[in-house]
């Protein structure tokens, strides 16, 4: 049995990504309305949102800094008065 759809609902985008994103709907061969309406059904299913947000995870050397912080294991310069005494510090290193 088909649901009934009995509400419409809009929102403002940039005209450059309509264009692009319904372009890849079509190439689904679905309509807009028919992707929202997975999109809306999945997100009622599972109380979730289905997004790959993968590329908001840290890359290895940013994961290394994070763990270097967390242990207190991070080169700190000392606080210089001019450029000649910061290249000092670091010579001595």
């Amino acid at each position: 049995m088909a649901i009934t759809q009995n509400t419409s609902f809009s929102f403002r985008l940039a005209d450059s990504l309509k264009q692009e994103a319904f372009q890849v709907i079509e190439n689904y061969g679905f309509t807009p309305s028919q992707v929202f309406n997975l999109f809306l059904t999945e997100i009622a299913k599972t109380k979730t949102i289905p997004v790959n947000l993968s590329y908001l995870k840290p890359n290895a050397e940013t994961l290394r800094a994070m763990q270097e912080a967390e242990n207190n294991d991070l080169d700190v310069i000392s606080p210089a008065q001019s450029q000649e005494s910061i290249m000092e510090s670091l010579i001595k290193k």
